[in-house]
């Protein structure tokens, strides 16, 4: 009788135990819960603060980086997430801190960063298989950098271990970008080719009356024996709108790559997302 009462009181304090140790991280957890991301934040800090095992304080830092996402907060969830991988967690525990914080760093727009960190976990997690969520991430980085060529063998890869089909690849027609130096070099000695370059023939005609215009006064001008107007007025005019067409042409040329690339972008975005589902 005296052993089954012993038993019974060791049992008892071990639930009071485990229910003592995870108290903190379920009261914070139901702030989290609730939409109170600011407060829960700071919960989450003082369970990182005073909890002694590592597995409350990882899940502590998993939950502010949460926090950060759900704020928007991506870039400040990286740097917080980056000061807290340290190698005196287990492996166990690191590997879902690191893996967090590719997602931020992805969601941040650190495509640099994100790919740096996808190359460097199979050498610190060699026994964890790549994840269909951290390949599409490779993936969608690539794209964002333009870096299609890359971004075709993963999405490969990824395909395959979807299962998903591999005959339906999106990168058989990539977009056609056009350069930027082009259209300055067509504008600065032709006006209004820049912007016929870039698509816009609206705008290139238009480059073309306020350059002639300027022109044609500083000529008339001259002819007059109006130097000083022909000068500073008509030279003027024209050497502005040239100057400023030449600029315009390049940033026609920007906006119409941005377009096509992000449109490109946004339809491999789709399979991605549909494949890691």
């Amino acid at each position: 009788m005296t052993t089954r009462f012993c038993l019974i009181c060791t049992f008892l304090c071990g639930i009071c135990s485990i229910a003592k140790a995870q108290t903190p991280l379920a009261q914070v957890d139901s702030l989290f819960a609730s939409g109170q991301f600011l407060a829960a934040r700071v919960g989450y800090e003082r369970v990182l603060f005073t909890a002694e095992s590592s597995a409350l304080q990882v899940g502590a830092v998993m939950g502010k980086a949460r926090c950060l996402k759900q704020q928007g907060l991506y870039a400040q969830a990286v740097t917080f997430l980056n000061s807290q991988t340290q190698p005196g967690y287990p492996d166990s525990l690191l590997y879902p801190l690191r893996r967090e914080q590719i997602l931020c760093a992805y969601l941040a727009g650190q495509f640099e960063n994100a790919l740096s960190l996808l190359d460097r976990l199979p050498y610190l997690h060699p026994e964890v298989p790549p994840s269909p969520l951290l390949m599409a991430i490779r993936v969608l980085s690539l794209n964002e950098l333009r870096r299609w060529p890359e971004a075709a063998i993963a999405y490969h890869k990824l395909a395959m271990m979807a299962q998903a089909d591999t005959l339906s690849m999106p990168y058989r027609q990539l977009p056609h970008l056009k350069s930027e130096k082009k259209a300055q070099w067509l504008s600065t000695f032709i006006p209004g080719a820049g912007q016929f370059y870039a698509g816009r023939p609206g705008e290139a005609a238009l480059s073309i009356v306020m350059q002639s215009a300027g022109l044609y006064f500083g000529i008339t001008s001259f002819l007059q024996g109006y130097y000083l107007s022909a000068w500073g007025v008509g030279a003027g005019l024209f050497g502005s709108f040239h100057a400023g067409g030449v600029r315009r042409a390049e940033v026609l040329v920007r906006q119409l790559n941005e377009r096509r690339a992000a449109a490109f972008n946004a339809n491999v975005r789709q399979q991605v997302l549909e494949m890691v589902k």
